[in-house]
């Protein structure tokens, strides 16, 4: 109720309580058929012991879709998993169809849709599904200061009858969505969601992360919604046939979703780096080799160039470009922007990261003039990096050791909606990805 009312949904609500006249002001009903107009989807969240009753309720009513947030089935208790396959084959019965039991929720916010206790949400072209559903509202929270963001959300937890593999067909479909993220512990018809995702990722980037790929992981999941999990080497092989993006972790997912969505095609594997810091540098370089991508030292002429914008003498222009404290503080921000400009636009990278600015600290009235003017610096070079990406179609990619409550840079630029990638491991594992994707689908794609 609380999601729904906080969207401003604009359909009816017919809130069901036989304790209560009215839920948060609305009038309530004693039960679903006490309802007078025609209900087309019953969110359940009462106790386990009622939930076939009012299944049956709903399927007399006529309703056409049931969600079943109430926990306590196959995930949990012995025979769990034949009330489940009993509350399917009734619904099925009636024609009707059922996501869960054990979930979060389901939102579409594009129609003020959030049936869901999860806050911190954003109307983005990226859609979710999911048998796991808490998790993914700390990984929208935590994108939330970044503008990240799922447009919409499916917890299929048990799935006694609707599938990831019907969802990713539907959102396959949708004209709203351009990309969909998955969490996934397992796949109860293989076969069929390997025929959904080669169609539908043709068109959409799929990215997924497989869960209980170590005996404890299997174990959990088992726990966690019924689920037997199987090999990781099998699920590897067979979702890269059909380009389906493995992500290394839930924290990625987000990331990697937007950067496919919204970010140029990465057709190589060459990446440049300008720091502030050589330490950065170094370490950018090893995270990126380590993960498949290649650092090439850029060649005497694209050196000479780099050089001709007034470069410090002990600065590096090979790759990484460490432009060094000195740098950053002699040369302008069109200086520093055009740095950026002369490397994207030669033929020796495919990809650019700027790393090393937004340096820790918020501006306050106390602030010395100084030090807000480069503030003020630091945003303007950052916004120049990321219209690289636009003007030359290569991906640039801004990174901050600070995040947006350490960094008023980081925190203001965020706000515009730039993405800022505060972690080393998450940057090279982006490019990495972004690059395999693009490597299979066709130019022009």
């Amino acid at each position: 109720m609380e999601g729904l009312l906080s969207f401003d949904y604009p359909g009816k609500i017919y809130p069901v309580n036989h304790h209560s006249s009215t839920v948060y002001g609305i009038r309530a009903y004693p039960d679903v058929k006490s309802i007078s107009d025609f209900v087309e989807l019953a969110v359940l969240t009462i106790p386990e012991d009622s939930v076939e009753r009012v299944v049956q309720d709903c399927c007399e009513k006529g309703v056409k879709g049931i969600t079943i947030v109430t926990a306590g089935f196959g995930e949990a208790i012995e025979g769990g998993r034949v009330r489940e396959e009993a509350i399917a084959k009734l619904a099925r019965a009636h024609g009707v169809r059922v996501i869960g039991p054990n979930v979060s929720g389901t939102l579409n916010l594009h129609a003020g849709f959030n049936a869901s206790p999860l806050q911190h949400l954003l109307a983005t072209l990226l859609a979710g599904v999911s048998q796991g559903g808490y998790a993914f509202g700390d990984l929208l929270a935590s994108g939330y200061g970044r503008r990240m963001g799922l447009g919409k959300f499916i917890h299929t937890g048990n799935e006694c009858d609707l599938q990831v593999t019907d969802f990713l067909d539907y959102f396959g479909k949708d004209p709203q969505v351009r990309g969909i993220v998955m969490y996934v512990e397992t796949l109860r018809d293989g076969r069929r969601f390997l025929e959904v995702a080669r169609r539908v990722g043709r068109d959409k980037p799929i990215i997924l992360h497989k869960a209980g790929r170590t005996l404890g992981g299997i174990r959990a999941a088992r726990s966690h919604t019924g689920a037997m999990a199987g090999s990781k080497e099998v699920y590897s092989a067979a979702l890269q046939q059909v380009n389906v993006i493995l992500s290394p972790s839930m924290e990625l997912l987000l990331p990697l979703g937007h950067a496919l969505i919204e970010r140029p095609p990465m057709r190589g594997k060459r990446v440049a780096i300008v720091t502030m810091g050589g330490s950065w540098g170094v370490a950018l370089s090893d995270r990126l080799e380590e993960e498949g991508l290649i650092v090439p030292e850029l060649s005497g002429p694209a050196q000479a160039s780099l050089r001709s914008l007034g470069m410090p003498l002990r600065a590096s222009a090979s790759n990484p470009v460490d432009i060094g404290a000195a740098g950053a503080m002699a040369l302008s921000a069109e200086r520093l922007i055009e740095i950026g400009r002369v490397i994207v636009a030669s033929d020796e990278v495919d990809a650019l990261i700027l790393h090393g600015l937004g340096r820790a600290g918020f501006a306050r009235d106390e602030t010395p003039v100084g030090r807000k003017i480069s503030l003020e610096v630091e945003k303007q070079v950052m916004r120049g990096y990321d219209g690289l990406q636009q003007e030359f179609r290569k991906p640039v990619i801004l990174g901050s050791h600070h995040s947006s409550w350490e960094s008023q840079t980081i925190s203001d630029l965020q706000g515009e909606g730039l993405r800022v990638l505060n972690r080393l491991d998450e940057i090279a594992q982006m490019l990495f990805r972004m690059y395999e994707y693009w490597r299979k689908m066709p130019e022009g794609e």
